[in-house]
């Protein structure tokens, strides 16, 4: 299969799951699909290293964690306007998130540490078992394991006590 080839079946099988796992680093779309670009333009420079061509997905998804970790290096400037949500213009996708039912979860995720939240995302969203994300996080399999059991019960308490925090103020309002 010919360069050009590999790099078309990617972008087809993988683009929107890159962009999305991007996206839950940065929280602003249009950097995360800029992210999956030079992502997949590293990739096809550094094919050689691929090591599993069968399975080629861990392996973009360190690219893109690596891409993700080097845009938010860059100036002061640029991180304070991608993580402020007052300074940046809504993606539909968070005009979407905003209304949806899952409200309260999503931002429960995504307000847990990175360590946490990726391989949340990427074992319960994304199917991914634990020996991909740990591939794709270079990380071991227990150390996965070990973020994925801390990141639920962080999710519990964050949950638990927002709805603490509602019933006591319903209860105070009667």
């Amino acid at each position: 299969m010919e360069i050009d080839d590999v790099l078309s079946s990617w972008v087809t099988q993988f683009a929107d799951r890159l962009t999305y796992l991007a996206y839950t680093h940065v929280r602003n779309q249009a950097t995360a699909e800029d992210i999956v670009q030079e992502s997949f333009i590293k990739a096809m420079k550094s094919l050689g290293q691929l090591k599993q061509v069968e399975n080629p997905l861990p392996w973009l998804m360190r690219i893109v964690i690596n891409e993700c970790h080097a845009t938010k290096r860059k100036s002061w400037c640029k991180r304070v306007l991608f993580m402020e949500k007052d300074n940046a213009i809504l993606s539909a996708e968070d005009m979407y998130l905003a209304r949806s039912q899952d409200r309260e979860l999503y931002q429960a995720i995504l307000s847990l540490d990175g360590k946490y939240r990726v391989p949340i995302i990427l074992f319960y969203f994304e199917d991914l078992p634990v020996k991909d994300i740990a591939l794709a996080m270079n990380l071991e399999s227990g150390t996965v394991r070990t973020r994925l059991h801390r990141g639920r019960n962080q999710l519990m308490e964050i949950l638990e006590g927002r709805y603490r925090r509602d019933g006591r103020s319903a209860n105070s309002e009667s």
